[in-house]
């Protein structure tokens, strides 16, 4: 049989047809797997699959709402948060992250974790399983609630605005609740407290309170070991400033103590755990006169009425990192002193004597705040007495020791087991 040829233009026409069908066959396959790839399950195999991002955009993740509700959202393109958040484990309610295979929910043989932005999966051997995961928002409140918060009765000060502090609180431990800025709740250590240390790398801090804005506020208690009295509990001695014959030199950010301060925070905290710093909560340097010119207003708090606050009465008293919107943002590094208040509410007295609470070393120390202007025209600023009581002291005398005051963000966790003794501290990761 003769084998018809084909005429060149007929053979044109064929090539072309091909051609356009193997394109048109491309790009309907392509346009396929993308659209699988969007709305199907991930491809997995049985074992252990680590994703990090963007992976997830293929699956559901919600985050707890930012004002701490119990509403969820859809993460923005379904990622992964990389910090602040807790994944919610595997279960069967409404908020629990879980799994489906095929459409169905099944979590059967399937475990999760998750860390630094990476969750994996353990024991996913179906192609169908397509996973939602819900995250909290990691807060302190995990920590705060290892603690049962006493009441007025029980012995912690009036809980409103302006709570009497007449006595020193000299045996037993207190856990008690009182008011912060913008009137939030604050939680706080009073009396013999035992249980409140953490540990941040090599260094030992005492929780003074929880702030109002959910960070922790700390003070340094030793290097290498929890220190409960001695020089140990302090990172060296210093004036407050070397200038002292001025009302405006009992301000933290013209002191000679910030810059002791500053040094020790960048040798040591800033590279290694600078970001775990909360630099809104800010510190209080109440130097606003009281009820003369030469008496500042802790002064009138502490010795007179006997009424501490941990109010900041203004916006430029309080000392906050810039870039934040709280406070006067002067500092550069968010570290700064305990407040007279503050050692007042945890169980000190003006003119009492306490060697009991767990704020006493044995030795003077700085607090910053100001207390009155001597009649010779010397500025004066509030120390805790190696008695357990308050003292004043000229700015430049140098005799007191220097505890550092910092403030962990709220989102800050520790690694499980710590019960917050000195043997067994909270640890941040």
């Amino acid at each position: 049989m003769e084998i018809e040829k084909l005429s060149k233009g007929y053979f044109k026409k064929f090539i072309i047809i091909v051609i356009a069908i193997s394109i048109f066959g491309v790009i309907f396959i392509n346009r396929s797997k993308a659209k699988y790839r969007v709305t199907q399950s991930i491809q997995v195999v049985s074992g252990e699959v680590n994703y990090t991002n963007p992976d997830f955009s293929m699956l559901g993740v919600k985050l707890q709402s930012a004002n701490g509700s119990s509403d969820y959202v859809s993460a923005s393109n379904n990622e992964v948060p990389t910090s602040g958040y807790k994944l919610k484990p595997l279960g069967d309610g409404a908020t629990d992250s879980y799994c489906t295979i095929n459409g169905t929910r099944n979590n059967t043989g399937i475990t999760i974790a998750y860390e630094n932005g990476t969750v994996t999966f353990k024991g996913i051997a179906d192609q169908g399983t397509r996973c939602y995961l819900f995250f909290d928002l990691q807060t302190n409140s995990e920590l705060l609630g290892k603690y049962a918060v006493n009441s007025t009765s029980e012995g912690c000060p009036n809980y409103e605005d302006a709570p009497s502090v007449t006595s020193v609180k000299s045996s037993g431990s207190l856990f008690c609740k009182g008011k912060d800025n913008d009137n939030k709740d604050t939680y706080y250590f009073r009396g013999t407290t035992t249980n409140n240390w953490v540990k941040i790398g090599n260094f030992y801090w005492r929780i003074i309170r929880f702030n109002g804005n959910g960070s922790i506020r700390l003070i340094y208690s030793g290097n290498g070991k929890a220190e409960t009295s001695g020089t140990g509990t302090q990172i060296s001695t210093s004036e407050y400033n070397k200038s002292y014959d001025n009302a405006q030199y009992v301000k933290y950010d013209n002191s000679t103590i910030k810059s002791v301060l500053d040094s020790w925070y960048n040798t040591n905290l800033k590279s290694a755990y600078g970001s775990m710093m909360d630099g809104e909560a800010g510190f209080c340097n109440d130097a606003d006169t009281g009820s003369s010119i030469y008496y500042f207003k802790p002064y009138d708090r502490i010795f007179t009425n006997k009424t501490p606050t941990f109010k900041c009465n203004t916006k430029d008293n309080l000392f906050t990192r810039s870039g934040y919107s709280n406070g006067n943002q002067k500092l550069a590094n968010p570290i700064g002193l305990i407040t007279a208040d503050e050692a007042s509410f945890a169980g000190g007295l003006g003119g009492s004597n306490n060697t009991e609470y767990y704020l006493h070393t044995g030795q003077n120390y700085w607090t910053m705040s100001p207390a009155y202007i001597h009649s010779s025209g010397y500025a004066n600023v509030f120390i805790v007495h190696s008695s357990g009581s308050f003292d004043n002291y000229i700015l430049h005398n140098t005799m007191p020791g220097v505890r550092p005051v910092i403030n962990l963000k709220a989102n800050t966790t520790f690694k499980s087991g710590g019960n917050g003794t000195s043997n067994n501290p909270y640890e941040v990761e």
